[in-house]
């Protein structure tokens, strides 16, 4: 974004921009020429909006409250998450507010100020994209799963074909957004599975095997039991009389979850003196239970520990429970034990969820599995713990009964429409998942600006990689700004090459206002009011009388016949930017021979016509070629000037320009019209 800086002169109370180019560059090589003051002190400011000011005026106070009052707070909502105003969010309503917030850059400026200001603006902005912008968030409850399912103690924290979002999700939404209006969209977070949880029935018959307390390595055995571990790695899987690791190595999906009930076959394995199962045993899911249980813990001392590396037998893992200092280093976690000076409590494969039990530092008591013992320079060393639980966080909750069933299931963000009597997916829109924020290597489950505009058409590509030309599509995303996270719907259209964000491209445009501080605070006010002062070195008057002589250089044919060898004047319609007036002396044009053979009082008629109509709206496209109609409105722009008429009469009129598109001005009228004919 771009901040300007112009010299300006004031004239009265009016703060005028000054072109860049130096005032004295038409007059330097006249005789008795001087330069003429320097104005560069005196300063206006051309500025862009940023990203940050949109995101300001949609929280302004005043603005949130103005929009209220009219209903339209959504569509201010959208300002912020859009980054440009709309048909609804109007520049003259809701611009001044910005620039009198404290948060604004340029809040200090003063009365008499003025800020071109270049802001972008939707004019049509699609009503479903407004109110996407604008949508309500709600993630699916504990309450809402159990309600799904019909019971506070059988249920998953997960939609499945037992309980689907679709048949569920819209009641939800019914009781949470009672007053929910036609058009209004929330966008639902909810876990969902493929596969139903299977609960507990007093038909139960279910009997867990006694065998793995006897069992040896090389041994071929078939076991019934229960997961009642989990590790990245695999889990723990414990029978009547005891329990042992199943290994499945580095691309295990964990897919078996506590309480899962499991049919094994295969050949007991050991691994650092723990027995367990390894890739190759079958492994079939006959169920899952209701709750999970465990035995007694063992609690284990530092020279408890330091005993129990010792040992050359292989052992079945052992519950257990260890007070220590937990100790984080990369990617490595340990147990630091009071007490042991041979062996050290180190956690195996963690979980992520395990790991944000464990906080470096805390002294801790935990719950787990002593699985296998490992060696550090050929020297056992580590005594392995597989987590189940951490008694000092709230987040351990592996070894408490509950009837829950944990089934696997993937993060789903599903935005919903109410068309005024129910609620329903919406079908028009593409909303980015957890899962494609992670594909996209970004954090947090949202975008900034800058990945958005490169990453969704990449998006898009994959996920329609047939779409065919002129395909549209809306993506709903999450976007970060500079105080949290918002919705942004935008919309993307395949043009046979490339997918481009066809509201940006095409709907949004680019305006330049002015904004003046008054009395009664900022407005904006494009009409501008000039007085040219009479007399030689006027910048004010150098500055317009220029642009008409140049004007005139420019559209005129013979414009060298009309235009002075100094290029300072012209007599087509009289304009001086060496002598600052307007010359419809006709006795000068005459014996300058500017009018051959025409009557004096024509020539006047022709000079005033020539600047109410051509070189005078000439002028102004030059000087204002950003100045444009606003809602409905066509700025002004009046000039006081004086006139050296015919018999050497200097006479003081004020003529008004109308804007009746961008840069272009037609005339409205001139007091020397109500004067008496020259």
């Amino acid at each position: 974004m771009k901040t300007y800086i112009k010299n300006t002169l004031l004239v009265g109370a009016v703060s005028l921009g000054m072109m860049s180019c130096s005032e004295n560059s038409w007059n330097d090589h006249l005789d008795g020429f001087t330069g003429g003051p320097d104005f560069s002190n005196v300063q206006t400011l051309d500025y862009t909006l940023e990203v940050s000011d949109y995101e300001l005026i949609a929280k302004n106070s005043a603005n949130k409250a103005l929009a209220e009052s009219a209903g339209v707070a959504d569509e201010l909502k959208a300002v912020g998450s859009l980054g440009y105003l709309n048909d609804k969010i109007l520049p003259a309503e809701y611009i001044p507010n910005l620039l009198q917030d404290p948060g604004f850059k340029y809040f200090t400026l003063s009365g008499g100020s003025s800020i071109n200001v270049t802001y972008r603006i939707a004019k049509n902005l699609p009503e479903e994209m407004v109110n996407m912008n604008a949508a309500s968030s709600y993630t699916v409850t504990k309450e809402d799963y159990q309600e799904a399912y019909g019971s506070e103690e059988d249920y998953a924290e997960s939609f499945s074909p037992m309980a689907t979002a679709a048949g569920n999700i819209p009641g939800i939404l019914k009781s949470n957004f009672p007053d929910a209006a036609a058009g209004e969209y929330v966008l639902v977070d909810y876990n969902n599975s493929e596969t139903s949880p299977v609960f507990n029935t007093p038909e139960d018959t279910f009997e867990p095997s006694d065998i793995l307390k006897d069992a040896k390595a090389g041994d071929d055995v078939t076991v019934n039991g229960v997961v009642t571990g989990v590790c990245a790695r695999g889990f723990i899987f414990s029978d009547k009389g005891a329990s042992v690791l199943v290994y499945l190595g580095s691309s295990y999906d964990g897919s078996y979850v506590l309480g899962d009930r499991l049919e094994i076959s295969g050949t007991v394995g050991v691994n650092n003196n723990g027995l367990q199962f390894g890739e190759s045993a079958t492994i079939k899911k006959v169920g899952q239970e209701s709750s999970v249980t465990y035995p007694a813990a063992k609690v284990y001392t530092g020279a408890d520990m330091d005993a129990a590396i010792q040992t050359t037998d292989n052992f079945t893992a052992v519950y257990c429970s260890i007070t220590g200092k937990v100790s984080v280093s990369g990617n490595y976690y340990n147990l630091m034990v009071d007490g042991a000076s041979t062996s050290q409590g180190s956690f195996y494969m963690l979980t992520d969820a395990q790991k944000a039990m464990l906080k470096d530092g805390e002294t801790c008591t935990v719950n787990g599995y002593f699985v296998s013992i490992s060696k550090s320079g050929g020297v056992p060393k580590f005594f392995n713990i597989l987590l189940t639980g951490v008694e000092s966080s709230a987040k351990s909750s592996a070894n408490v009964k509950r009837r829950v069933a944990t089934i696997a299931n993937t993060a789903v963000s599903s935005l919903y429409l109410y068309d005024g009597s129910k609620w329903a997916p919406a079908t028009d829109v593409t909303v980015l998942q957890p899962s494609d924020y992670k594909q996209m290597g970004v954090s947090g489950n949202a975008l900034t600006a800058d990945e958005a505009r490169t990453m969704i058409p990449m998006f898009l590509s994959r996920t329609y990689p047939y779409a065919a030309a002129e395909t549209s599509k809306y993506v709903l995303y999450s976007l970060k700004g500079s105080d949290g996270t918002s919705f942004r719907s935008v919309e993307y259209t395949y043009d046979g090459t490339q997918w481009v964000d066809s509201i940006s491209e095409e709907g949004v445009i680019t305006e330049t206002n002015q904004f003046v501080f008054k009395s009664s605070g900022w407005k904006m006010d494009p009409s501008i009011s000039l007085v040219l002062p009479r007399g030689k070195n006027q910048a004010t008057s150098m500055w317009f009388y220029q642009a008409a002589v140049d004007w005139v250089s420019a559209n005129i044919e013979n414009a060298s016949s009309w235009v002075d060898s100094y290029g300072t004047g012209e007599y087509y319609s009289g304009c001086s930017a060496y002598q600052g007036n307007v010359n419809i002396n006709s006795s000068y044009a005459t014996l300058l021979s500017y009018y051959p053979g025409v009557q004096p009082e024509e020539i006047v008629k022709m000079m005033k016509s020539r600047f109410e109509h051509e070189t005078g709206p000439g002028a102004l496209s030059l000087l204002y070629p950003n100045m444009a109609p606003i809602e409905g409105l066509e700025p002004t722009v009046t000039v006081t000037f004086t006139a050296w008429t015919t018999g050497g009469a200097n006479v003081e009129y004020t003529i008004v320009w109308k804007c009746v598109e961008k840069g272009k001005f037609e005339f409205v009228s001139c007091t020397w019209n109500d004067a008496p004919a020259e």
